[in-house]
């Protein structure tokens, strides 16, 4: 009885392994394909300084409501600077426009990366899945115990 208890319990610790290295596969696909985006939040401080910087763009008039922005994402496209403006009501704003190297060292000076979040993250996950399988070398070297008293 207690041998299947501890056999169950190790087909556990390797399925949430197996989910920790999907998550760990899935979080590097997401990194990469975030890599050089930097993110800068738009709030009361900043949006004067911002807009400023903004009104320097060609494709300033096209910008909808400076007051709604929430965030700015800078990312390289083929040697192009490109904008993502993001608006509170979830509406996003592409801009495009190499004259913007204000805005650009401002936000990557201000701002955060997005795969930063993501390595933390992993590095949390490694340390669990190295725990988990410690864990799980003992339970298995119990069920070898339970399986050598029993010959």
């Amino acid at each position: 009885m207690e041998r299947e208890k501890l056999v169950d319990l190790e087909s556990w610790l390797k399925f949430f392994m197996f989910i920790g290295i999907v998550y760990i596969i899935f979080s590097f696909y997401l990194m990469f394909l975030g890599l050089g985006k930097t993110i800068v939040f738009v709030n009361d401080k900043n949006r004067e300084e911002i807009e400023n910087m903004l009104k320097t763009s060609e494709q300033y008039e096209e910008i909808e409501n400076i007051k709604d922005l929430d965030k700015i994402q800078f990312f390289i496209a083929f040697n192009d600077y490109e904008f993502t403006l993001f608006y509170d009501d979830g509406e996003e704003e592409r801009i495009l426009d190499n004259d913007l190297n204000d805005l650009k060292e401002y936000i990557e000076d201000n701002g955060y990366g997005k795969s930063l979040k993501y390595i933390l993250i992993d590095i949390i996950v490694i340390n669990i899945l190295v725990l988990i399988n410690k864990k799980r070398k003992n339970v298995r070297a119990k069920i070898d115990y339970i399986d050598d008293g029993e010959l």
